[in-house]
């Protein structure tokens, strides 16, 4: 009884295990990860995202495989461009002050070259290969508002900012809110020149992955290293297969192996004297080939790259389509069932659909801004009403694999009031005001012939598939 109270007693003080984390846990099976836990700002550096920006701008150029992703973001973000609508409480307002800009958009640049669906494709490229892209809010010469695009290289920190907290390239105050951006320009002999313009009149268009995160990174980031790979695991297979190409035939003697080039210069001869270039011509140049006693004649064969190799190639494409977002299969399309392709086209148009409305909310400040200007200018926005600044945007049209699958679950599902014009257009990338509009014009014109020549309008145009048949029978009864 004893031993068990001492027991109890020494047991009291133990001290209870701890839940462990492995993943925590140093390994010497394990490489070492370098890293470290600290704030956006000191570990998105000038130097590390210049360094990424680098990388990617050159896969972007030298590998079709990245350039291919650039143009698919590009296509399914802005597609010709992200359409901005007035949606003010004043509908003639809105109609007038869609007028106005749209005819802005034939001239946003600054240089007067690209409209501003060109410069959204150029914005939409930026910020998949530089993650990040500005635009300076401006005027031309004529004082009406334009805009210019400004790549992430020329935004850094000035030779000499005094005592102003500027973090690569932004001015931020005591807040941590960016106030002025320092771009910099070059001349001919490329001597920089920074000019600090107010952060009012600067659109950063770009993502942030965290708090306090002042630049962008490229979409290609976390897949840097794997592009790298599959660049060399290229040129190496590509070396060994050109290597490989240049032997067609070996000839083995009871000496050693005769190459091509010894046979056609003829120097080597063979311990009877005989010129081996002669021998070999004379053997191969029938058609039946005889060779010396001891001698082996194989054909080369070239087996690259191995199934391993394809393999792991296939591996890391899908790694770096993994990484970036966007799934493989409509990368590098292959054969597949309707309904896996189905489910890989809603998560490409999740991963766009997304984008895109990032790329909108920076760019609805251009709007605000043309269309504030031309309040300012135009007698008919001169009385805005208090919600001016209201707008919707229309998305490029969705990826689709089955048009007529969907645009069946499209009319099934307006019917019953599940889904309205409005979402239904949108996936078309098409405006649900202007087709109701164009609909009323071709209706209305419709009426106008065949009130002229004297026909019944569902001959021409049928709003309804019973409408022509309950017309011809209420003829017949009458």
């Amino acid at each position: 009884m004893n031993l068990l109270r001492r027991l109890q007693a020494a047991t009291r003080f133990v001290v209870a295990p701890k839940a462990r984390y492995e993943g925590a846990r140093h390994s010497t099976q394990r490489s070492t990860l370098h890293g470290s836990v600290q704030s956006a700002v000191y570990d998105i550096d000038p130097y590390s995202r210049y360094e990424l920006v680098r990388r990617s701008r050159y896969f972007e150029r030298n590998n079709a495989f990245v350039n291919r992703i650039a143009d698919l973001f590009e296509q399914y973000t802005v597609g010709q461009g992200l359409a901005f609508f007035p949606s003010s409480s004043n509908p003639t307002w809105n109609q007038a002050a869609l007028n106005y800009w749209r005819d802005w958009q034939k001239f946003a640049d600054l240089s007067s070259r690209l409209s501003f669906g060109s410069l959204q494709g150029i914005v939409a490229r930026a910020l998949f290969v530089d993650g990040e892209i500005f635009i300076v809010l401006t005027r031309g010469d004529s004082g009406n508002p334009r805009i210019q695009l400004v790549e992430s290289h020329r935004v850094k920190n000035p030779p000499a900012p005094d005592d102003r907290n500027v973090i690569d390239g932004i001015e931020v105050d005591d807040r941590g809110r960016p106030v002025a951006y320092w771009i910099a320009s070059e001349d001919g002999k490329r001597k920089e020149t920074f000019q600090r313009i107010a952060a009012e009149f600067i659109v950063h268009v770009f993502e942030p992955g965290r708090p306090g995160q002042y630049r962008g990174l490229p979409a290609l980031y976390p897949v840097m290293n794997d592009l790298h790979d599959l660049d060399d695991l290229q040129i190496f297979e590509m070396q060994a297969a050109k290597a490989a190409s240049k032997v067609q035939n070996v000839i083995k003697t009871k000496e050693g192996e005769v190459t091509d080039d010894d046979i056609i210069r003829g120097t080597v001869t063979g311990s009877d004297g005989v010129e081996r270039a002669d021998y070999y011509k004379d053997v191969f140049g029938g058609e039946v080939a005889v060779l010396k006693h001891g001698d082996e004649f194989n054909q080369f064969q070239v087996e690259r790259p191995s199934a391993a190799t394809s393999g792991y190639w296939d591996y890391l494409t899908g790694k770096v389509c993994a990484g970036i977002g966007v799934p493989k299969e409509i990368v590098l399309p292959t054969s597949m069932q309707g309904t896996s392709m189905r489910s890989v086209l809603d998560i490409a148009n999740a991963f766009f659909r997304s984008r895109s409305a990032v790329i909108a909310d920076h760019l609805r400040r251009v709007y605000e801004y043309v269309i504030e200007a031309g309040i300012r200018t135009d007698p008919a926005l001169s009385i805005p009403p208090p919600d001016w600044y209201r707008s919707t945007f229309r998305a490029p049209r969705s990826i689709n694999v089955d048009v007529g699958r969907n645009s069946a679950a499209a009319v099934a599902e307006f019917k019953t009031g599940m889904r309205t014009l409005q979402s239904i257009y949108a996936e078309t990338g098409e405006d649900w005001r202007e087709q109701l509009r164009q609909k009323a014009a071709e209706i209305a014109y419709a009426q106008e012939l065949a009130q002229e020549f004297n026909v019944e309008r569902a001959e021409i145009m049928t709003l309804d598939p019973n409408e022509l048949s309950s017309n011809n029978a209420a003829a017949t009864t009458a």
